[in-house]
């Protein structure tokens, strides 16, 4: 365990102070000795005596000051930590006097509170505080690694508690990958993705899993390429909204999850057309269910809007004799057609818009609503709207 560590250093500092102990009692000891030195220390040049005097005498009470310094500074420090391991103080926000302690005795107290914590709540906003150090100072990202602190957070990750601590544990997590050059914590977090969005998982620990992709996703869009979410997490959410037994619920966070993952990223929506999304996503949009409707248009909205940016994936995607893109228009249109909800038409007509160079003016059957879809993109950009 981390805390293990702590142990460990709180020992080395204990019998560094027995070593200052001994020493200083070995000085009074031969003070006799040191002080018979000195009468015979013999200097026949005045002027050298004295500047050897002035230079030595200096010299050791310089040495003596920083011994004191860094002596008062480890009483502090020690008072902090052992106030941690005091039953009464456990989970209290030990780090509201954060100005007088060290750096690694901050995280120190972070780390405790995340494994100690008397409450949830007290390691929730111990994950916070740690992700604010890091924000605040780099050096705080390396302290964290080295005192154990992935450790501590990637095993809150894996309790069985509320989504808040979840979510709190990977934030910070996911600010630390940031310096991990071996990708370790990365792989270690999608790896606790994809047993959670298993089959063989409770639907509650499918659909807390789930939401705190949609939550990655959208507060670190950098981690969201990771080879490991292209290949199994979106695998998983596919199947998992697809699925006949997947609760409403179920299929809600999944579908907001892979809109999430979509948002700007040609890989992930390339890997949602690999797998036959678009052809469930149509399928879905179908059922008429509003709220799932509408994160599956989303998604579809965010997969039109890469096309239209990028040549190479439009022509791969949304060829004429592509089934899946056939489906997907027809919804939409039918959507446009159908439907009074403003939101909803709105979205389905910009990823129609979208998709105006992957038809033809002969294509009657868009063209029209093609024609509004430009029509809509002309005025947002007059209005500077998104």
């Amino acid at each position: 365990m981390a805390l293990d560590s702590y142990a460990l250093k709180i020992f080395d500092l204990i019998l560094l102070g027995e070593d200052v102990c001994l020493a200083v009692n070995q000085y009074n000891s031969f003070k006799v000795e040191c002080g018979e030195l000195r009468k015979r220390y013999i200097v026949r040049n005045q002027k050298h005596q004295n500047l050897f005097c002035r230079l030595f005498t200096s010299r050791v009470a310089t040495d003596f000051q920083k011994l004191f310094h860094v002596l008062d500074a480890s009483i502090t420090d020690m008072e902090w930590v052992v106030s941690l391991y005091e039953p009464q103080n456990r989970g209290r926000s030990c780090w509201k006097t954060a100005n007088s302690v060290s750096p690694t005795v901050l995280v120190w107290s972070c780390v405790a509170n995340i494994e100690m914590g008397s409450s949830l709540d007290d390691r929730i906003e111990a994950c916070d505080r740690l992700a604010s150090l890091v924000r605040h100072k780099d050096e705080y990202k390396y302290i964290i690694v080295e005192e154990g602190g992935v450790d501590s957070l990637m095993k809150l990750l894996k309790e069985n508690c509320s989504l808040v601590a979840h979510i709190a544990a990977a934030n910070t997590l996911c600010l630390l990958a940031n310096e991990d050059s071996e990708g370790t914590i990365m792989k270690e977090m999608i790896s606790t993705f994809i047993k959670s969005l298993s089959k063989k998982s409770l639907m509650r620990d499918q659909m807390q899993a789930a939401d705190l992709v949609a939550s990655i996703a959208e507060r670190n869009p950098e981690l969201k390429q990771h080879n490991l979410i292209q290949e199994d997490i979106i695998w998983q959410l596919v199947v998992l909204l697809s699925s006949e037994q997947s609760t409403l619920e179920l299929k809600l966070s999944c579908s907001k999850a892979l809109w999430k993952l979509a948002q700007g990223s040609v890989s992930n929506c390339r890997t949602l057309t690999e797998t036959k999304g678009m052809l469930y996503l149509a399928e879905l949009i179908a059922k008429k269910r509003d709220d799932l409707r509408y994160n599956c248009i989303m998604i579809i909205r965010e997969i039109t809007a890469i096309a239209e940016s990028n040549n190479e994936f439009r022509h791969w995607a949304f060829t004429r004799s592509s089934q899946a893109a056939k489906a997907v228009v027809d919804e939409l249109l039918g959507v446009i057609k159908e439907l009074d909800d403003t939101k909803l038409r709105v979205a389905a007509i910009k990823s129609i818009g979208s998709l105006a160079r992957s038809f033809s003016a002969k294509q009657s059957r868009v063209h029209w609503w093609l024609s509004w879809g430009i029509q809509i993109k002309m005025l947002q950009r007059k209005l500077q709207l998104h």
